[in-house]
């Protein structure tokens, strides 16, 4: 009798896209250990666009069991299905590979990505993308500081933004000195959004800390007609990036000045900064109001 997990492989052989929720691929409240074996087999060998949706609900099936999913955090944490994204979802140049890649960035967190180092390299020096690049900026393996050196210099990659975040977060402080510049050098809303996305994505402790700081800035991002948008927001997006695994940065959380104040606690306690100066009127997002509201 064939089981869920071969079911949806079954539809994605047959040009079905994943869509959530994941479903009939648990046991006991977690990721199913047959389905998962399953799917791993299968995410070595499919094609791309089977590998792309295998991908998709292995992340789905490690996000819904998360307990910490309730509290708002969009986090992986399955030691299991990190394995596989970084095994079997990184064994092929494909679409497979860039939604492995996309997941592992931006769901796991440093400590956890450190135990694939000589899988992020591989992938970087076999097949360099923009994503691949960003991937070793997060994990930061010192073993690929010499190839990501390399391959910067070449024509391709020289002015790539990727890259040069990829060098500043392997510590090269004279790179990373660019973009703290350019945060410090931003006067609205838009340009500060803009180089705190840069800092989050080096992520050294010097460029959290510099993100950090900046929690308590009045800066607002204006879309006319649409909305304002407090960059403190932005402050925070940039940190999770770095903590997916901390519920107290997610912007959706912030409900009153109190939760930017348990927000100020972590970055205190985590990354040492001191706030002096005072906060700025409690924003979030404020919505104009259309004609026949007024």
């Amino acid at each position: 009798m064939p089981t869920k997990a071969q079911e949806y492989i079954d539809a994605f052989r047959c040009g079905e896209d994943f869509t959530p929720p994941s479903i009939g691929v648990f046991s006991g409240g977690q990721p199913d250990e047959s389905s998962l074996q399953i799917l791993g087999k299968e995410l070595d060998v499919a094609n791309p666009s089977v590998r792309e949706n295998i991908v998709k609900l292995l992340v789905d099936m490690g996000k819904r069991t998360d307990p910490l999913t309730p509290k708002g955090a969009d986090v992986l944490r399955h030691r299991q299905i990190i394995a596989l994204l970084a095994g079997a979802g990184l064994a092929k140049p494909d679409l497979g590979r860039e939604a492995a890649m996309e997941a592992l960035r931006k769901l796991v967190t440093r400590p956890d990505l450190a135990r694939f180092e000589a899988d992020l390299v591989k992938v970087l020096g076999d097949a360099p993308t923009e994503e691949a690049f960003l991937l070793v900026a997060k994990a930061k393996p010192q073993k690929t500081k010499v190839l990501v050196d390399r391959l910067s210099k070449l024509p391709e990659w020289k002015e790539v933004e990727a890259a040069k975040i990829t060098r500043a977060a392997l510590g090269d402080k004279d790179v990373e000195d660019e973009f703290l510049a350019a945060a410090d050098a931003a006067t609205d809303g838009k340009a500060l959004a803009q180089a705190l996305g840069s800092l989050a994505l080096i992520g050294t402790p010097r460029s959290l800390k510099a993100i950090a700081e900046r929690l308590r800035t009045p800066l607002t991002i204006h879309i006319p007609g649409a909305f304002e948008k407090s960059v403190r927001l932005n402050v925070l997006e940039a940190l999770l990036y770095n903590f997916p695994d901390q519920p107290v940065l997610y912007p959706n959380n912030i409900i009153t000045e109190a939760d930017y104040t348990a927000a100020e606690r972590f970055c205190i306690k985590t990354l040492g900064v001191t706030y002096t100066d005072p906060p700025p009127p409690f924003l979030t997002y404020r919505g104009y109001p259309t004609p026949l509201e007024k």
